[in-house]
């Protein structure tokens, strides 16, 4: 079996654990590669996930602190976990968002973001299999299940049973409260139209820059997330 270990530089305990990871893949017999990995080791946290995700081989065996969601342990149970998963390696699918604009495609694990950019009213439409819909707020959020224990469920939106294939919608600070959070097929592909300029934000990345009249498509990406599911 071959893994690759990344971690978080700036943590200095994840630094620390990475380096008794390696040694512990070592006695294990599994072999450390910087790439053509059967599986990847994350050590810092959820963030750390999202800012490695173009780096990942196989299922992702997260090692997070107390406050991380998609990790499956810590840096206090890591080991167990592992052993756990070497002994049986067993994964789960999730669904992943393609988020397109401006003919470039993004991969997104949690959500993408469509936000007010000077903090004024945001204006969009929102097209959903050839049904439009106006929505003015502080900004929307598409979530995968993934997500919905994320900034989705901080807005107000329902925690979602995380390999199924769907999406929820969920509005932050809606105008009038008119818009509530819902949940869609993952079939289904949302078109979103800014009528004001706007902040596209993919699982908590740097901001792209929307201007008023350009289009972001959201669908279900075609290739699932692969996440390590440790089992004693």
């Amino acid at each position: 079996m071959k893994a690759k270990v990344l971690h978080n530089p700036k943590k200095d305990w994840a630094v620390e654990v990475s380096r008794e990871v390696k040694e512990f893949l070592k006695d294990n017999h599994v072999q450390v590669v910087s790439a053509h990995a059967d599986f990847t080791i994350v050590i810092g946290g959820d963030g750390t996930i999202f800012f490695c995700k173009k780096h990942l081989e196989g299922p992702v065996f997260g090692i997070g602190g107390d406050r991380s969601f998609i990790c499956v342990c810590t840096k206090e149970n890591w080991e167990e976990a592992l052993s756990a998963f070497l002994v049986n390696p067993s994964t789960e699918q999730r669904v992943a968002l393609s988020v397109k604009f401006k003919g470039k495609e993004h991969r997104a694990i949690n959500d993408a973001a469509i936000l007010s950019q000077r903090h004024e009213m945001l204006s969009l439409s929102i097209g959903i299999e050839g049904q439009e819909c106006p929505f003015e707020g502080d900004g929307l959020i598409i979530s995968t299940p993934t997500g919905s224990t994320a900034y989705a469920y901080s807005s107000g939106g329902p925690v979602i049973e995380q390999t199924l294939p769907v999406f929820e919608l969920v509005p932050v600070a809606p105008y009038k409260r008119l818009f509530d959070p819902m949940i869609i097929s993952s079939a289904h592909e949302i078109t979103l139209t800014a009528n004001t300029d706007s902040h596209l934000v993919i699982d908590g990345e740097a901001p792209i820059n929307i201007k008023k009249g350009e289009k972001v498509k959201i669908s279900r990406h075609k290739e699932n997330f692969l996440f390590a599911t440790p089992k004693k």
